[in-house]
């Protein structure tokens, strides 16, 4: 078995584990190595920001529920990235932070004293290269780029307009601690390309010798003697496993899923589920437990403009925008596809519950198993779901084997706060659809178009058909003061254990009120910062 030894051992190649990486190098804090299962992310499509819907299968992980019992027993399918760059590298690229509420019970309901929105704003802000905001909530000298789309689809801007007329404000900032509103999202893109973790952070440092990246290795389990993790086992194409030792830190960032399961398989879960697979326990803690997500309709439409995206990806039309792009990196693949987007307090209470995405094409993309045939012409969607959502879940082991699939009992419409908050979502997006701007191009709405806002059974009918994941799996190693409800502390290293910590969206205690990609690069940027200042305190 080949043996390497290491200052740092990062376990996931994702949004976290680059920036993480990144960042130790830069501070010459030792030799790095990164870890990343998948392949690197040297595909076009990774570049080109429309190109998201033509990415390979096997840049993602193909994970998948448990049939859900609140959700008609359907199995649904919560793929993860699983290449060099993690979700940044095959997300939508919607920068939003969240609001500052979120963190704020972060700190007063969950105990993260010093994790509350003041607190983190600087990590926010280290990280962004902002082409447009800046004063207060924004920055310009972070590596991550953040900008406007240089493409906007008419039926986008009919989008924007159609909320207008619905009484929402207009915004041009999400991010400036009172997000509500509609408008364009900024999108972590530079000149027309994707800014991906991988490209903004690890490119930084890639030639730097104390770094080595090993892609296509999938890490089985941690060395763990005593309370001390020293090590890690895993596998690339070689048939033999590999060891590399820590000689200070090992950091784990392979997301809700992996982190949780990398944990568990080397001994660090709840113990009487590793009792139950014969797995010897090093430290009894919550892993895997407390998981949540986002949850979205899509409501599709058809539209009688004939000028969606449909088909601009087929024949001439494909040629000319793949050479204007590659040319010119302007145009319609600069599109990030979800380009329009809005936050909405439904409940009057001053905090957007409600999110919004548009897509100016017929969303297709793993609908329920009674929605309607989509893609095949031209229309638009208008992606609506519940943002604080207060159903939990868990994620746990099978078996012993790594190889086997996990067990992930996501709870979804748990709690019927959801199914309440996912209503009100529906409700407000058939408004939004039949305002003058949107009524003036649609044909008619699919499955809901007869559909009355007031007819609370019908829209319930079609949320159970048809409500999907956004990808946003989070809290299943949570952050926290006290091990019985938490599986890291505030310094995001793992109770009980040393040499070992958790930073990526996992450590979520409650999931932010928006996407989550831009909250896990604040979270790994913090966590370097906690790694650097902890190697320079004096040994006591």
């Amino acid at each position: 078995m080949a043996e390497q030894q290491f200052d740092y051992i990062i376990i996931g190649g994702g949004s976290a584990g680059c920036v993480i990486a990144a960042r130790l190098i830069e501070a010459q804090a030792g030799s790095v190595l990164l870890l990343e299962a998948g392949g690197r992310d040297s595909s076009l499509f990774h570049k080109m920001p429309a190109g998201l819907v033509k990415l390979s299968p096997h840049t993602r992980w193909p994970y998948r529920t448990l049939p859900q019992q609140y959700v008609n027993n359907r199995i649904m399918q919560v793929g993860q990235g699983r290449v060099l760059g993690g979700g940044s590298a095959v997300n939508g690229m919607i920068y939003l932070r969240g609001q500052p509420q979120d963190y704020d019970d972060w700190a007063n309901q969950y105990g993260c004293q010093g994790w509350g929105w003041e607190d983190l704003l600087p990590w926010f802000r280290k990280a962004e290269k902002n082409i447009s905001l800046s004063g207060k909530y924004h920055a310009q000298q972070g590596p991550l780029s953040v900008s406007e789309s240089l493409f906007h689809h008419p039926l986008t801007q009919a989008f924007v307009r159609a909320g207008q007329e619905q009484g929402l404000t207009y915004v041009n900032d999400f991010n400036n601690g009172s997000p509500s509103g509609i408008g364009l999202w900024q999108t972590t893109t530079h000149h027309g390309e994707r800014a991906s973790t991988s490209r903004a952070y690890l490119d930084r440092v890639k030639n730097d010798p104390q770094l080595t990246v090993i892609t296509g290795a999938e890490v089985q389990q941690l060395i763990v003697e005593g309370d001390h993790a020293r090590g890690v086992i895993y596998h690339t194409h070689i048939p033999h496993p590999h060891q590399a030792f820590a000689r200070r830190e090992i950091i784990v960032c392979a997301g809700a899923f992996g982190s949780a399961k990398i944990l568990q398989l080397s001994g660090i879960g709840p113990q009487k589920l590793l009792d139950s697979l014969g797995i010897p326990v090093c430290a009894d803690l919550p892993v895997g437990k407390y998981y949540q997500d986002h949850l979205h309709m899509s409501l599709n439409a058809t539209v009688t403009t004939a000028n969606s995206m449909w088909g601009e990806d087929r024949g001439l039309r494909a040629v000319k925008n793949f050479v204007q792009w590659h040319c010119f990196r302007s145009g319609l693949l600069t599109s990030n596809i979800l380009e329009g987007g809005a936050l909405i307090d439904t409940t009057g209470r001053g905090r957007a519950d409600v999110q919004f995405h548009f897509l100016p094409v017929l969303d297709n993309f793993e609908n329920g198993p009674d929605a309607n045939p989509a893609g095949s012409e031209h229309g638009l969607t208008v992606k609506v779901g519940f943002l604080q959502s207060q159903s939990r879940g868990e994620v746990r082991l099978t078996s012993s084997n790594p190889a086997d699939e996990l067990a992930i009992d996501a709870g979804y419409l748990s709690d019927p706060a959801d199914l309440a908050g996912q209503i009100r979502a529906v409700k407000a997006g058939l408004r939004l659809l039949r305002s003058p701007s949107l009524q003036s191009v649609v044909g008619h709405i699919l499955q809901l178009d007869e559909v009355n806002e007031e007819d609370e059974e019908a829209i319930t009918a079609f949320i159970l058909n048809d409500i999907k994941t956004v990808y946003h799996p989070v809290g299943t190693c949570r952050m926290g003061p006290y091990p019985a409800t938490s599986v890291v502390d505030l310094q995001l290293r793992v109770h009980g254990m040393s040499g070992l910590r958790v930073a990526d969206c996992s450590i979520f205690p409650q999931i932010p009120s928006g996407n989550t990609n831009a909250p896990t690069i604040m979270i790994a940027e913090r966590a370097a910062d906690l790694i650097l200042t902890e190697a320079a305190s004096p040994v006591c």
